[in-house]
């Protein structure tokens, strides 16, 4: 084991991951799809049964569904959810598959200290652990965090060789569990998708986008987040409303749960009195909503 480097690990199921999985509304398409996708990626038997039931006479796109790479994109705006589903997937899953999963998130100094071949011998070291790992287990879920840090397009400027020979080995590392027959999909996440390398992109067996919440996803949001209160579908309404500014930018869902809900409740708490939405109607005045990956504010509002 190289010194230094170890996965985060967590293993499935758990009442944990269950509720924070259960927790992202307005995710439903999000969660189908990727608990499909890795169900299929996890357990490939379950669909040559299939195609044994429906196809005797074979069906070749199922073979070519077994050679695709076990990997998973998941891009979009921050704050709207992709590390939480990342890493509460593994609950679901497991309880679909009746099988035990391990999740396992690479470290945030995974490219080490920039010494010659340190990056590369990294990438082949975090995946020769999960491996092992997910053997043991049963099966596994590699999860990279911010992966523009090692999978930047080799096209750009300022790519250094040291970049290149590591991109070079993550991508011989992911092709190989497809021909390995490891049990280890990969989940690599991104804010900034349009700078990673094409042959990563294009091997990515699930795409999936994540954008901030709409109207009726800021509604369900709100329901869950005044569970208990008694509070009026009007005044839910109100405050689907009145977390879009100007019809400007949108909040995130890690604005509205972790910034204005915290400050509802805190203010609630201090004024020693009721949770109410109007609580959370205050706490937007207050709060700003996080700018856009392009630094895109509502028209004359200022971060906060």
């Amino acid at each position: 084991m190289i010194m230094g480097l170890a996965l985060y690990e967590d293993r499935h199921p758990n009442d944990t991951a269950q509720t924070r999985f259960d927790s992202l509304v307005g995710l439903d398409s999000h969660k189908r799809q990727l608990l499909d996708e890795l169900t299929l990626l996890l357990d490939p038997a379950r669909l040559v049964a299939w195609r044994k039931k429906h196809h005797r006479k074979g069906l070749p796109l199922v073979d070519e569904q077994g050679a695709a790479a076990p990997l998973i994109l998941l891009s979009g705006e921050v704050g709207c959810g992709k590390t939480a589903l990342a890493l509460s997937v593994g609950t679901p899953l497991a309880r679909r598959l009746d099988a035990r999963v391990v999740t396992l998130e690479t470290p945030s100094d995974i490219r080490g200290s920039g010494r010659v071949g340190e990056l590369s011998a990294r990438v082949t070291e975090a995946f020769s652990q999960a491996k092992q790992i997910t053997k043991e287990v049963g099966r596994g879920i590699l999860i990279i965090d911010e992966a523009d840090d090692l999978a930047t397009s080799r096209s750009q400027m300022q790519a250094h060789h040291e970049d290149r020979a590591g991109l070079n080995v993550l991508i011989k590392q992911i092709g190989s569990l497809g021909r390995d027959g490891a049990r280890l999909a990969v989940i690599m996440i991104t804010n900034r998708v349009t700078v990673l390398d094409p042959a990563v992109v294009r091997r990515a067996a699930l795409q999936l986008r994540f954008v901030r919440p709409d109207g009726p996803g800021r509604s369900l949001l709100f329901h869950r987040l005044l569970q208990g209160t008694g509070a009026k579908e009007k005044e839910i309404s109100e405050l689907a409303e009145r977390s879009e500014r100007n019809g400007g930018v949108p909040y995130s869902y890690s604005d509205l749960t972790e910034r204005v809900a915290k400050l509802a409740l805190r203010e609630a708490f201090t004024a020693d009195e009721p949770l109410q939405a109007s609580h959370f109607l205050r706490a937007l005045q207050e709060v700003t909503p996080s700018p856009l990956i392009d630094g895109t504010l509502p028209p004359g509002v200022q971060q906060q």
